[in-house]
């Protein structure tokens, strides 16, 4: 049976060392519980990536970006994005604890269209009579002005429209990985996702711990991703929550 040790708050020499914990499943200092590493290795880093099998880079000019997807055979997944010459943002995903089905939302400036659709109308009804010679004071500046609001808007709707591709977490079903592809770049990232489903389906092979012990260490993947700033603190709570409700409770 594990042993439980509890200091008092001692201040002098005699208090434990770590080592004096080594047999023991918690211990208690200051009224504050630590779990011992030996519980959780596969969360606490011996299981840290190293050896990389995939790698895609994606690079966007028109919006000066790069993305860049690492698959590591330990079964961690590093998102890697940024603009040249700042500093990247990396996002790292335990694929031990995400479900291989992804879902896929396409994100299109529909108000924007229709405006740009409606100055391309002007444009061309201002122009007909401008190339005639008719009125050329009024419909050769409407032409002008609503033809070059067509063009921006048409650039602007290009710019804004996107793929947004989403691996949620297991159980807790909150979107660890979010691809955003952009258009353009839509099809280089949609080559991704059967590499991805692929190492997420190798990764659950590894699994070999009981239910409940896969569950809490799920829950604390859920946490790391809240502290790694990938989820957000309200996302985190309503994910462990969704563990704690499927499964009865306290794990």
């Amino acid at each position: 049976m594990p042993r439980n040790y509890y200091s008092g708050g001692m201040t002098d020499r005699s208090q434990p060392e770590i080592h004096d914990f080594a047999d023991a499943e918690h211990c208690v200092l200051e009224d504050v519980t630590v779990e011992h590493p030996k519980i959780y290795p596969e969360y606490l880093g011996s299981r840290e990536p190293s050896e990389v099998i995939d790698e895609f880079v994606i690079g966007d000019p028109i919006r000066r970006s790069q993305t860049t997807v690492r698959i590591y055979a330990e079964g961690w997944l590093d998102i890697e994005s940024g603009r040249p010459g700042k500093n990247p943002h990396l996002d790292r995903i335990n694929l031990r604890y995400i479900d291989a089905v992804p879902t896929m939302e396409r994100f299109y400036p529909v108000d924007l269209i229709k405006v740009t659709g409606i100055m391309a109308a002007v444009a061309v009804i201002a122009s007909v009579p401008a190339t005639l010679g008719w009125l050329t004071t009024y419909t050769l500046p409407t032409a002008v002005v609503a033809g070059a609001a067509a063009v921006a808007g048409s650039w602007l709707s290009f710019y804004r429209s996107h793929e947004k591709i989403v691996f949620q977490t297991l159980h807790g079903r909150a979107g660890a990985i979010c691809l955003n592809a952009r258009l353009g770049t839509i099809r280089r990232f949609q080559k991704i996702v059967p590499r991805l489903v692929e190492a997420i389906a190798d990764a659950a092979q590894s699994v070999q711990e009981e239910t409940a012990v896969y569950l809490r260490a799920e829950m604390r993947e859920h946490y790391r991703l809240c502290n790694e700033g990938i989820l957000t603190q309200e996302e985190c709570a309503e994910s462990t929550g969704r563990i704690l409700k499927n499964f009865g409770g306290p794990l």
